[in-house]
């Protein structure tokens, strides 16, 4: 199915039916969460995937692991930085840090 299908055009359809801006999210973000466990159609996933029954976060899963197997640096450190969470970095100062404090005692 293309990205003009039938199924996206009814959904784009209902949305503007119930048009509450107020409670409407039109973000990728959230058309990509209702996406993620459709089956992916079969001809946009890669040879050796067809037949499995992938969805679309399986699929996409799987292609980030190849990536990283094939050394794609930013793809690897995305996916440690998700795994592992993101490295903190020491924060160093040289010299002395001077801390003032005026205390107004009027009521």
């Amino acid at each position: 199915m293309s990205l003009n299908s039938h199924k996206n055009i009814v959904v784009a359809q209902k949305a503007l039916k119930n048009n509450n801006h107020a409670s409407k999210d039109y973000s990728i973000t959230r058309i990509l969460k209702e996406m993620a466990d459709d089956p992916a159609p079969e001809r946009w996933l890669e040879v050796e995937d067809k037949g499995e029954g992938l969805t679309y976060r399986q699929a996409a899963a799987k292609r980030i692991w190849i990536d990283v197997i094939r050394g794609n640096a930013k793809i690897t450190g995305e996916l440690l930085d998700r795994i592992e969470g993101k490295v903190t970095q020491p924060v160093a100062a040289e010299g002395e840090i001077t801390l003032r404090v005026k205390y107004d005692d009027r009521d």
